[in-house]
């Protein structure tokens, strides 16, 4: 069925994941782990909505989060079953108490971090560092994490330089690295791990484990052989249980933003429509400044107009599109490559309600997963149950 025809009833705004479509992309993981030896983390950061991580936990080795509400999510989750791995630039010492409750491994991010904390844990967790290895492959800064100056990891230079002969790193178990965003060149990974094993080789066989990091698609990849031949490089000469954790490469193909026209006029040269959602139900295209995928545009089209969000925010604007039928109100306006950096995101600016939230659970099958309403609204700011509000 058409999407156009699958979501003409929806209740819009609205966010809808695809379950065939997350569970076509975790197939990747299971490439990888019936390739080589290699532990599948999914990243809570792009999209973390309990019903999806439910459906994704049996395909996984767990989950990577950044903080303690997420480190609770995915323990609620997984249960007993799956690790929990956490780095976070921010480790709250009054967290760590918890941190110990539902984490397996936690990597410090600074050497200052791992030389406070690496005793408040005791045995309950497994802890690593997060190196930089100093390797940049991005030209846009704002995504760089190994930037000039960066705040993320331990410059590879400086835990080299404690590694010969100091007794720093005694109780060190893991490393950590993460070096990309959104790259389908595993060559890429591949010489990070190089340029580990260079620099820090003696450490590499010190620890029991490495965290590959994310920041890598699967789908459009070219090439996955420099993904294996690393993770087999890691297992053969240094013994180490390697660990990935892709976030937006499970997720981002699989969700849509699903919005209505409510207003259509011109102005200037231009014809706008006004949407029932807001470039804060997709906020990168605000941050980041891109116009994002809208399904039925076309360069060649006639019929052309200025999408634009619900909000009073003039820069409430997804950009220029062209479409083969004339816009009118009612029209469904379909977001694709959504799944990512939406939900976790949104917020209510101008008090517009948060997308709905459906999964397809079939070809032809929607079910509604969350209402967001006014109560949820306002509880934001203090509201109760029974409130004059």
């Amino acid at each position: 069925m058409q999407l156009t025809n699958l979501f003409a009833n929806l209740e819009t705004p609205a966010f809808v994941y695809d379950e065939a479509a997350v569970r076509q992309l975790l197939r990747y993981g299971e490439l990888l782990r019936s390739r080589v030896a290699c532990r599948v983390l999914y990243s809570l950061k792009p999209l973390g909505f309990p019903d999806l991580l439910g459906f994704m936990a049996p395909y996984l080795d767990g989950f990577a989060v950044s903080s303690l509400f997420e480190a609770k999510l995915a323990r609620s989750v997984l249960g007993d079953r799956g690790a929990v791995h956490l780095t976070t630039p921010g480790l709250r010492p009054n967290d760590l108490a918890e941190l110990g409750d539902v984490c397996n491994y936690i990597s410090f991010n600074s050497l200052s971090q791992w030389n406070q904390h690496r005793y408040a844990l005791g045995q309950k967790v497994s802890c690593g560092l997060r190196v930089n290895p100093r390797l940049s492959f991005l030209d846009d800064e704002r995504y760089d994490p190994c930037r000039p100056d960066s705040k993320l990891g331990a410059p590879l230079e400086e835990v080299a330089a404690l590694a010969d002969g100091s007794a720093c790193f005694d109780e060190l178990e893991g490393l950590l690295v993460h070096t990309n965003c959104d790259s389908t060149d595993f060559v890429e990974l591949e010489r990070t791990v190089n340029r580990l094993d260079s620099k820090i080789g003696g450490l590499l066989r010190q620890v029991k484990w490495i965290n590959l990091g994310g920041g890598y698609l699967f789908d459009n990849a070219g090439d996955l052989a420099p993904l294996y031949r690393t993770v087999q490089f890691l297992n053969s000469t240094y013994d180490l249980e390697v660990i990935i954790e892709p976030g937006a490469a499970f997720v981002r193909s699989a969700g849509y933003i699903v919005s209505s026209v409510l207003d259509i006029f011109a102005n200037g040269s231009k014809k706008i429509a006004i949407l029932d959602t807001t470039v804060n139900h997709i906020p990168e295209v605000f941050e980041y400044d891109f116009e994002p995928d809208v399904v039925g545009h076309d360069e060649q089209a006639e019929w052309e107009y200025t999408l634009a969000g619900c909000t009073c925010l003039a820069g409430d604007l997804f950009g220029e599109y062209r479409f083969h039928h004339p816009l009118k109100v009612g029209s469904r306006v379909i977001f694709p490559n959504a799944g990512a950096y939406t939900l976790t995101k949104a917020h209510t600016f101008n008090g517009v309600n948060l997308p709905t939230i459906y999964a397809r659970t079939g070809p032809n099958r929607l079910e509604l997963k969350k209402r967001f309403t006014y109560a949820d609204f306002t509880a934001r700011w203090g509201a109760y149950a029974g409130s004059p509000l």
